[in-house]
């Protein structure tokens, strides 16, 4: 059963604890904005989600141009992150600052969540050291002022937990469906949930919290059917798996873009496009074959990822993180910092190993770290490992401070609820 609050305490009050930590984190990634990255122009996946907010926005519907020559009914994006940006695109047209304001707003509310969190645990001061590695932290920050669907993904996982950790198994499966209209490679994360749901709250209270998140999730998978000819929740599985995977992605030893490199120039693949289905599933055949040819490539593909997905080689992450609007002197200046919140945050979370939110965070981050080594693994997917860290760190750092002054550590039950 999750802690309870005080009697007397009230949500509003308990909010008001935490709002001090929002404004700080939205100062940060305002002077982020502002002074380190003002220019900032999408590209690749972030100008994906723009010109299916704009579309949205200018009655074209959940559509875009990719990977076709024309506009056209997809899906492959998932439409949650696109929704949201609708409307700052429809108020100001081609202008970007509603989206990164929003974005900014998104990530600053992340870093309260993963505070309170820390708070359950730990204590407020841990919670409060959570947040504020969080809202300063160069990897997690670099994600808040671009449109790129990472940090909401996050405060969803995030907000699932923490309700589940409340007994509110119906309002955990709505933040999980919405999770899986945001990341669609989500399912194993509702499984997480619903499992731990059901060994501390009832078997029934864990199916009914998956339930929730499929319903959640039908009526995106009736679109599909109807305007895309598919039930899948994206179309874009298969692009990923031909360009890690493929023939030709084996044949260079690194990623090809299946829309622009010359071996999927021919008509057969080119034509395959203008069905998006049909061409997903198609890659995704592909993909599947060069596998099976040389299954031990796998195991290339991992040990790339991993020099890249943990900094053992930074020059790895150089071309994927211009592609993701990262700005590279920044990085640079503050790379070294990785390791440091690394090193305290997972030795944070090893002392705390015993407690179950600990235990549910480590799983949860452990399964969006293993798929994405297995796939792709860019900084910017890296944030579930980063937000346990800096976590981790909190509850690290609160500890040492209490034997340091020699005090008792005890977790705030003041600040149980979802909302702080």
């Amino acid at each position: 059963m999750g802690a309870q609050p005080l009697a007397g305490s009230s949500w509003s009050g308990r909010g008001r604890r935490w709002l001090p930590l929002f404004c700080g984190a939205l100062a940060v990634r305002l002077l982020y904005w502002a002074f380190v990255h003002p220019g900032w122009i999408p590209d690749s996946d972030a100008d994906q989600y723009v010109q299916l907010a704009r579309n949205l926005a200018g009655g074209r519907g959940f559509s875009l141009q990719y990977p076709q020559l024309e506009v056209h009914p997809t899906a492959f994006r998932p439409p949650l992150y696109p929704a949201l940006l609708a409307p700052g695109a429809w108020l100001a047209g081609d202008a970007l600052w509603p989206a990164r304001l929003l974005q900014a707003v998104i990530g600053s509310g992340t870093a309260v969540l993963a505070g309170v969190l820390a708070a359950r645990v730990g204590g407020r001061r841990a919670g409060v050291i959570a947040t504020a590695l969080v809202a300063v932290y160069p990897p997690l920050l670099a994600n808040d002022t671009v449109t790129l669907t990472e940090p909401l993904g996050l405060g969803l996982v995030l907000a699932a937990l923490l309700l589940v950790d409340d007994e509110r198994w119906v309002a955990a499966g709505l933040a999980g469906g919405l999770l899986l209209l945001t990341r669609p490679n989500a399912y194993l994360a509702i499984a997480v949930l619903a499992v731990w749901a059901a060994r501390t709250i009832g078997w029934r209270r864990g199916l009914g919290l998956a339930a929730v998140a499929g319903l959640v999730l039908v009526p995106w998978l009736v679109r599909n059917q109807i305007q895309v000819g598919t039930w899948k929740s994206t179309t874009s599985d298969g692009f990923t798996m031909s360009a890690v995977y493929g023939l030709p992605a084996q044949r260079v030893g690194h990623f090809i873009d299946p829309t622009e490199a010359p071996e999927y120039h021919d008509d057969h693949h080119i034509l395959a496009r203008f069905d998006e289905a049909e061409w997903n599933d198609m890659l995704m055949d592909e993909a599947i074959e060069a596998v099976k040819a040389n299954p031990g490539y796998v195991g290339d593909v991992l040990w790339e990822n991993v020099g890249g997905y943990f900094e053992l080689a930074p020059s790895l992450n150089t071309y994927p993180e211009v592609s993701d609007g990262r700005h590279m002197g920044f990085r640079r200046a503050t790379l070294p910092l990785f390791w440091v919140v690394t090193i305290i945050g997972v030795t944070g979370i090893v002392t705390h190993r015993r407690h179950r939110l600990i235990q549910v965070t480590a799983l949860l981050t452990a399964q969006f770290t293993v798929l994405s080594l297995l796939l792709v693994a860019p900084p910017r997917l890296r944030g579930p490992f980063d937000v346990m860290c800096c976590i981790g760190a909190g509850l690290a750092l609160s500890h040492l401070w209490a034997v340091v002054g020699g005090r008792t550590v005890v977790s705030d039950v003041t600040m149980v609820t979802t909302e702080g």
